[in-house]
């Protein structure tokens, strides 16, 4: 049995919205709220948002990392991608489509399933239920819709995937070219070095994209390369030219080898 929970970012500027599940074999409800009082805020009153500016506040940055290197000890990723003209229609069917493909994963099939999807996501909470009655390849879940993020904290480790992923396509489409600081202290390879936003974000997350090994890697190249499409990615139809095919060179496979 796992835990799935649903969360978007929108980027109507660059053409696109991203949903994403953050897949959980157990509730992460109480482990969250131990690292968040750790940090000094209280999970009943504060929510976590990727959006929020930290700049200058360690104990948000804090509560960030924490949260991060829990998804990567803990947590599968799933993604989709809509072409933002279309993302208050699309997104929730979309992320339907997204979980049957998830389901035919060797972690997830013949399982029974706890989905938790955001606000927002569909019109409105009958026509959710209206998608999934009767649905053969989803009788295996148990469907929550219309989600208060701040009650289901789950959500809001699907915020800082969906957040992350975005900002890795952004950079793939070349509408955003910022670099860090690497704060790595037990890293002698990476601590201090400046790197683009891009992979720091997909340094920290590569290990949670839900996916396969290549069924006959060519080399060891292709060995340490993963596929995450069609289990941890799908890209509605609405994507246009320019974003489909740099999402799925962003998204379709994932490189899991050494990158020292």
């Amino acid at each position: 049995m796992a835990y799935l929970f649903l969360d978007d970012s929108k980027h109507h500027r660059s053409g696109f919205s991203l949903a994403a599940f953050a897949i959980c074999d157990a509730d992460p409800t109480e482990e969250m709220g131990v690292l968040f009082r750790k940090h000094g805020f209280d999970p009943r009153t504060f929510e976590f948002k990727s959006s929020a500016t930290m700049k200058d506040d360690d104990d948000l940055q804090a509560l960030r990392d924490s949260l991060k290197h829990f998804i990567a000890r803990n947590c599968k990723m799933a993604l989709c991608v809509v072409d933002s003209a279309e993302d208050t229609r699309k997104l929730g069917p979309a992320s339907l489509m997204l979980l049957r493909s998830a389901l035919k994963h060797p972690r997830l099939a013949g399982q029974q399933h706890e989905v938790f999807f955001d606000e927002g996501l569909f019109k409105h909470k009958s026509a959710a239920e209206a998608l999934v009655a009767g649905d053969a390849e989803l009788a295996g879940c148990n469907f929550h819709f219309e989600q208060d993020s701040k009650a289901v904290m789950g959500i809001q480790l699907a915020d800082i995937m969906a957040h992350t992923c975005s900002i890795m396509l952004l950079e793939a489409l070349g509408d955003i070219t910022k670099k860090v600081i690497v704060n790595a202290p037990g890293d002698s390879v990476y601590d201090g070095l400046e790197v683009e936003l891009g992979f720091e974000m997909w340094a920290g997350i590569r290990y949670a994209f839900l996916s396969q090994n290549k069924p006959n890697p060519k080399d060891d190249f292709d060995l340490a390369n993963v596929d995450v499409y069609p289990w941890g990615l799908f890209i509605d139809e609405s994507v246009n030219e320019r974003i489909a095919p740099a999402a799925m060179n962003r998204f379709g496979e994932n490189y899991l080898g050494c990158i020292h």
